[in-house]
């Protein structure tokens, strides 16, 4: 009974990753495969998300929507901790051919003076604290790449 309730949750987990994936693109698809495989590594374990695992926005105002893969969806039969942990969730942002990864506890959208930003709140080391102190990074899009003044270690 427990096999076959597995692998109806397979079934309809691997019905969602296609479902969901397929407004993805060929990088954000692929993201997620890597995901989808890390996960199975790992006693066979399955990997679901949400619908919101993919979040579109235009970040460099070329009236294209880049993606935001948001690991904090994630979830693996297998292991409670493979895409979070105490340091934060995996976030994936791609523009073009580009990809900006970073562990965050929190992240979003902001607009200034007609451009648009991330907010990410990191883990405290990331700013030379401890996991308790905030630490924040600014992400922009110029010059063809990802701006950001990272924080000092």
């Amino acid at each position: 009974m427990k096999k076959m309730l597995l692998r109806a949750l397979g079934l309809g987990t691997a019905l969602m990753l296609a479902a969901g994936s397929a407004g993805a693109s060929e990088t954000a698809s692929r993201l997620i495969e890597e995901a989808r495989q890390q996960c199975a590594s790992l006693d066979g374990g399955e990997l679901g998300y949400q619908p919101s695992t993919v979040r579109l926005i235009d970040l460099n105002g070329d009236g294209v929507d880049d993606e935001i893969i948001d690991e904090s969806t994630y979830s693996c039969t297998s292991s409670k901790t493979l895409f979070c942990g105490t340091g934060g969730c995996g976030l994936k942002v791609i523009v073009g051919d580009r990809i900006l990864e970073r562990l965050v506890k929190q992240w979003q959208t902001l607009e200034w003076d007609g451009d648009r930003m991330l907010l990410l709140q990191l883990h405290g080391a990331e700013c030379g604290g401890s996991g308790l102190e905030r630490c924040y990074e600014a992400v922009s899009w110029g010059d063809g790449d990802f701006r950001s003044v990272r924080p000092s270690r």
